[in-house]
């Protein structure tokens, strides 16, 4: 299963630091995690009207690790260190 986030910043925010925020954190998830596969962030292109800045992406096993993930104390980090930026996110599960 893929699980995906879209994620509109702020006007203002510098996106490319927000993205190796994410991109570190979830390297690191990937490292220490059997489950958590193939982390992804990308930014939308430049010049473009897309709706959201950023897209993250990771394979997950189960669907049941969903809620394991968002609760891991990493995460919780994260979500901590760049809410304030986020103005919308919104995310969804491909399988």
């Amino acid at each position: 299963m893929k699980h995906i986030m879209l994620i509109k910043l702020k006007p203002g925010t510098d996106a490319m630091a927000i993205q190796e925020r994410l991109f570190k954190t979830f390297r690191k998830l990937d490292d220490e995690l059997d489950w958590l596969n193939h982390p992804v962030i990308v930014r939308r292109c430049e010049g473009t009207d897309a709706s959201y800045d950023l897209m993250a992406s990771f394979e997950l096993e189960k669907e049941e690790q969903v809620a394991e993930y968002q609760a891991l104390p990493q995460v919780e980090k994260l979500r901590g260190k760049i809410l304030e930026f986020v103005e919308h996110k919104a995310t969804f599960d491909h399988y």
